[in-house]
């Protein structure tokens, strides 16, 4: 795309990146090895402060029985974390998560083994690719990386390179987020296609499905050369809404 002001280097970059196909599906991989071993370690990580919350256990004074024994402060913040972790990484209604909060609930030694051991079945089942939202995780940083792209391209004044951008990017995310809540569609279904799939299905409100019929006519004008149907303003407000819409449909 040629816009008004010269060449985009948007279009540069696409062109060169046809010839490394090879190479991003190589970086693809990577960057999914990456996420899953950062998990991985913070689950060790939270396996080991596990052990240390099992240390402070302190017998309870003769003739007191049914009180947790475990120092309540560190039982807390380890629960916590836990919990953030698997919601972050499986999403609060997944198995994993749903009971580690209904099995770990106070400070005794029995419900911090318990705890750890869910932590052990999940680093398992991640190192064994068993656990498929890493992948989405993966996909709402990489989409992030091309929006932080088109935020480029805006601050440089390519206003249409960055509707065009922005538009590729939510159609990627409408289909990923199609699959993930087993919404049917279909290869040549356009973005509009898709906006009305997911909201008839519930995915998310009628209003905003309108919020991004709007972008997608933004995206429509700058791929068949409208230039002045929309201005600088109305991408602007695409971007952050298109980041926005995604950084809660992906990860929330």
């Amino acid at each position: 795309m040629l816009e008004a002001d010269g060449e985009c280097p948007y279009e540069r970059s696409k062109c060169s990146d046809d010839d490394d196909s090879d190479d991003d599906q190589t970086g693809g991989a990577e960057t999914l090895m990456d996420t899953s071993q950062k998990f991985q370690v913070r689950i060790d990580h939270l396996i080991a402060k596990g052990k240390r919350v099992l240390a402070t256990h302190r017998p309870p004074s003769p003739n007191v029985i049914g009180f947790p024994t475990l120092d309540a402060g560190a039982f807390a913040g380890w629960r916590t974390q836990c919990l953030s972790l698997l919601t972050n990484l499986l999403g609060a209604d997944h198995p994993y998560a749903v009971s580690f909060e209904a099995d770990v609930k106070e400070g005794y030694r029995s419900s911090v083994r318990i705890g750890v051991g869910i932590l052990r079945a999940v680093r398992e089942d991640l190192q064994d690719g068993f656990l498929t939202n890493v992948r989405t995780l993966v996909s709402a940083d990489v989409f992030a990386d091309f929006l932080d792209m088109a935020k480029h391209l805006l601050d440089r004044q390519y206003k249409d390179s960055a509707a065009s951008l922005c538009g590729a990017v939510l159609e990627q995310g409408l289909r990923r987020i199609a699959t993930a809540r087993g919404v049917k569609v279909r290869e040549k279904d356009d973005l509009n296609a898709l906006n009305q799939k997911l909201a008839a299905k519930g995915v998310y409100t009628r209003l905003l499905q309108k919020r991004l019929a709007v972008w997608i006519d933004v995206r429509n004008a700058a791929d068949h050369g409208r230039f002045s149907d929309y201005s600088k303003s109305d991408v602007v407000e695409m971007h952050a809404g298109v980041f926005s819409f995604l950084a809660q449909q992906m990860t929330g």
